[in-house]
């Protein structure tokens, strides 16, 4: 993405403007990206004034009585604990076990995960296992998702005898998740040919040897978690807080260095649309400080030698691109506008050198990957051994990881890299992304291109194929 300017630009001198530097008094940098009164979907509406109301239903389905699977009745007793109700665990007889699923997976296909009329008539669409809700970076309030899900999979059991599967998998949130869970459980009849899958989606840092930065940020979507554990809560918990905290300090070190800036957090919360802990859930939020730090500094530099009407013009251009900058797992439209703004070497090597030591890269001296705002690979693997109930891994968008080998062998690289993956994951890592909304925006992808990779991903690795393609409306 690139930032055209009209105006002449004239010779500056950044000496004038340091000479009229601003008090800083009025600016924040806690915590706090509160900023006002706004509505998102996610809280729209009545929504807290219906999950408030919800309760554990008077009766469930007369089915015989069975022993309760040790992972809904986990599941179960985390719900209770966290509402002080008594929900039984026929209230979630729907739930998939992450050892059912395990046997399940092997039996789909690409098609089965596939989201079109064709597949839906025809019964082959059984299976959705990658769906974000609005309390992460999809666009659904949870009740409309689940009631689109329950009509589905009736439809299917009329059709095929079976039920559908379903997987929410928020970006490291669990609040969606939480309370579909509790949804579900105040009307288990409603989802009775439904197995749900509680997952998530959780972001992590790697190492890429033959990368240009040393370093990935990738995804991997966990199935069969327990939302109420305290180790995943307390894991989620202090990942918000780490990007919070680096990009709070990030800022302030850029605001010392240039007060004349006049930097912000709670502008620069504004300009990205943060304000509720959902807003956090990405990962390389750097560079979008690196992007405002740099887009404020040229705006002020090149206003001391430009008419105010360019200004005001000039400064605007350049938050609309700002502006443009989707927030969310996509990161569409997203490049280092930043670094090709600034023309002054003395501001962009200064921004450079603090966005260098809280952004995510590769240690040389420690020979490790070093974050500051997100979790790396062997820290997500050892927070989930803990969970008492191992559950299910799957890589996502795998096609991607091509991009960062190089070569005519790159393909057998990524199958390498793959292998270290499983082989440091504690047996978890089972599957990979065969079908991703991502691929099907990528203009650059064919389908032919996809169904090449995942054949060299079936013939190489011991996983399997996972993916999700659902849509709200089925017509």
């Amino acid at each position: 993405m690139q930032v055209n300017f009209n105006p002449q630009i004239k010779n500056y001198n950044l000496s004038a403007l340091k000479s009229a530097k601003k008090s800083t008094a009025d600016y924040t940098f806690d915590n706090n990206f509160s900023y006002g009164q706004t509505k998102t979907i996610a809280f729209s509406g009545n929504f807290f004034s219906k999950i408030f109301s919800l309760k554990p239903p008077t009766q469930v389905p007369d089915k015989p009585f069975e022993i309760p699977k040790p992972y809904t009745a986990d599941v179960t007793k985390g719900l209770n604990s966290m509402l002080g109700y008594n929900f039984s665990t026929d209230c979630l007889k729907c739930l998939l076990d992450p050892d059912e699923l395990r046997k399940i997976i092997p039996n789909l296909n690409c098609e089965n995960f596939q989201y079109n009329k064709r597949n839906v008539e025809n019964g082959i669409y059984c299976a959705d296992l990658d769906y974000q809700t609005s309390f992460s970076d999809g666009q659904e309030n949870i009740f409309d998702i689940l009631d689109d899900v329950a009509l589905l999979a009736d439809e299917h059991m009329k059709q095929t005898g079976k039920p559908f599967i379903f997987a929410l998998t928020d970006r490291d949130s669990l609040e969606g998740l939480q309370h579909a869970i509790r949804i579900i459980a105040s009307d288990p009849d409603k989802y009775k040919n439904v197995r749900f899958v509680p997952g998530i989606k959780l972001s992590f840092a790697h190492e890429a040897p033959n990368s240009n930065l040393g370093y990935e940020s990738s995804d991997m979507l966990i199935y069969g978690i327990n939302p109420f554990s305290e180790n995943l809560i307390s894991f989620v918990e202090s990942t918000i807080q780490k990007r919070k905290a680096m990009t709070v300090d990030f800022i302030k070190k850029i605001n010392e260095l240039y007060p004349e800036f006049a930097y912000s957090v709670v502008e620069f919360a504004k300009q990205n649309r943060i304000k509720y802990k959902k807003d956090f859930a990405i990962s390389n939020l750097y560079w979008r400080a690196r992007e405002y730090a740099e887009t404020k500094g040229d705006t002020a530099i090149r206003g001391i030698s430009m008419v105010p009407e360019d200004i005001l013009k000039d400064a605007q251009d350049i938050l609309n691109e700002l502006h443009k900058v989707y927030l969310g797992s996509s990161q569409k439209g997203f490049s280092a506008l930043g670094s090709s703004i600034i023309k002054d070497d003395e501001v962009n090597k200064s921004i450079k050198q603090v966005f260098d030591e809280y952004s995510t890269h590769y240690d040389e001296n420690e020979q490790k990957v070093v974050s500051s705002d997100d979790n790396l690979y062997q820290d997500m693997i050892e927070c989930l051994s803990k969970e008492p109930i191992q559950p299910v891994l799957a890589i996502c968008d795998p096609y991607y990881f091509s991009h960062y080998f190089q070569g005519e062998d790159k393909f057998n690289q990524v199958i390498e890299f793959f292998k270290t993956l499983i082989k440091n994951s504690k047996n978890m890592l089972y599957a990979f992304e065969s079908v991703s909304p991502r691929y099907s925006k990528d203009t650059t992808l064919t389908a032919d291109q996809i169904k090449q990779f995942n054949k060299l991903m079936r013939d190489n690795l011991s996983l399997y194929e996972v993916g999700g393609s659902f849509a709200k409306r089925l017509s």
